[in-house]
């Protein structure tokens, strides 16, 4: 559970988050890539806002970021 957690500027390249509760978290200016967020709780303004920056693929789990997300 991470819910209501400030990210900003972190590095969270290759992070874990399957699973995790991240209801209004921040990302601002956040490197996600490569980051799985497979059946994580986000709030659809954060999925909207981690699709435009998602891209790689999690070196663990070999889940695409943007798949991850359900981006379009």
């Amino acid at each position: 559970m991470a819910d209501q957690v400030n990210f900003t500027g972190a590095n969270l390249q290759d992070v874990n988050f399957t699973e995790a509760i991240l209801l209004r978290s921040t990302f601002d200016d956040t490197d996600i890539t490569g980051a799985d967020f497979s059946d994580a709780i986000l709030d659809g303004a954060q999925v909207k806002e981690l699709c435009q920056k998602a891209k790689g693929v999690n070196s663990q789990t070999g889940i695409a970021t943007r798949e991850s997300l359900g981006c379009r």
